[in-house]
């Protein structure tokens, strides 16, 4: 006799010892066992978030001890889909990529302005005409959808995929804020079921027709980075930093680790670089430009040096990023357009 399935089980755990109640799951409409990130939910909670009836768990209870002991169950049985959760096959430069370029944004250190950086550059490059893309890869500590203002949940695509949503401006963004039921619910996973999230964002989402993808990367050089820079066909590497010796160092740290996993650093970015007045006194409130040391490093050209501007704090708390206007941040993304044309 097989032990009992509980609701507070975790469904990859069921499923890995009863291969029988995938088809149970998918009989009910729920395709949690195909997802790398559902399958480490409990039964009860895969059922919460696909929004299962809560009357009708007993019965997905009662049906996956059925399938485990051979017994009728009240469904007609489905296999799960195929391919779901897995990295795509990018094509080669020249042919019919979907996603031209997968650029990802990196630090090292936290609290150097990486959303700010990937957000900013989004919008200078769709000013630009390009289809741009943003995957929030920190999923712990999202802040994308809130610096552009996408609320709701993103909806099932015409593949069975998920449709990511999209901007004022037409940027597609993907963050794992969109799936808590309250902005501010801490996401309390292990370094596993983080990779695991980042790589669905990527495989699973329709981003459609891209010039750009930009992955916003938490800080640190583990779980997330590296799932980045070994599952996803990244093209190049932005490093952000800022004039603070303590954060340059942290940052090394970031470029030994993407030299050591054989990643391209198309450019450097130092944030928070200078504050200037309205008078138009200029501070250097972190100390002295570290971004001559930054290019020795990286071996990269200084794509730009961005100002403290209160302004674009308040716009990033509104929603309403998309808004701004700055010289420093179109240089930016012109400098990072004309670097990735040199490299090709």
């Amino acid at each position: 006799m097989a032990e009992t399935i509980t609701a507070d089980m975790v469904i990859h755990d069921v499923v890995t010892k009863y291969p029988a109640t995938v088809k149970v799951f998918h009989g009910h409409g729920l395709p949690c066992t195909a997802c790398a990130v559902g399958a480490r939910e409990s039964v009860a909670g895969g059922a919460r978030t696909h929004r299962f009836p809560p009357e009708k768990l007993d019965l997905l209870v009662k049906d996956l001890n059925a399938s485990v002991n051979g017994e009728p169950i009240s469904v007609a049985p489905k296999k799960a889909p195929v391919g779901r959760g897995i990295p795509l096959t990018m094509a080669p430069e020249g042919e019919d990529r979907k996603i031209k370029k997968v650029i990802a944004i990196m630090s090292g250190k936290g609290g150097v302005g990486k959303s700010l950086v990937t957000g900013l550059l989004a919008v200078s490059l769709r000013r630009q005409g390009m289809r741009v893309g943003i995957l929030d890869g920190d999923i712990t500590g999202p802040s994308i959808a809130r610096m552009f203002g996408t609320q709701g949940q993103p909806s099932k695509s015409a593949t069975g995929g998920i449709d990511p949503l999209t901007s004022k401006g037409g940027i597609k963004v993907m963050s794992m804020n969109m799936f808590l039921e309250h902005e501010s619910d801490p996401v309390v996973w292990r370094g596993p079921m983080i990779s695991s999230a980042i790589k669905q964002f990527y495989s699973d989402v329709d981003w459609g027709q891209l010039d750009y993808l930009l992955v916003d990367l938490p800080p640190g050089t583990s779980d997330a980075p590296m799932t980045v820079l070994q599952s996803l066909p990244v093209d190049g590497i932005v490093i952000v930093s800022s004039p603070q010796m303590l954060a340059t160092m942290i940052v090394m740290k970031c470029i030994n680790m993407v030299r050591q996993l054989k990643g391209v650093i198309v450019g450097v970015v130092e944030n928070m670089s200078y504050f200037e007045t309205p008078n138009n006194e200029r501070y250097e409130i972190f100390g002295p430009s570290n971004g001559t040391e930054l290019v020795t490093m990286t071996g990269a050209p200084l794509l730009g040096q961005i100002p403290i501007d209160p302004n674009l704090a308040l716009l990033c708390d509104a929603g309403r990023v998309e808004e701004y206007y700055a010289d420093a941040y179109e240089a930016l993304a012109a400098n990072f357009v004309s670097t990735l044309k040199i490299k090709r």
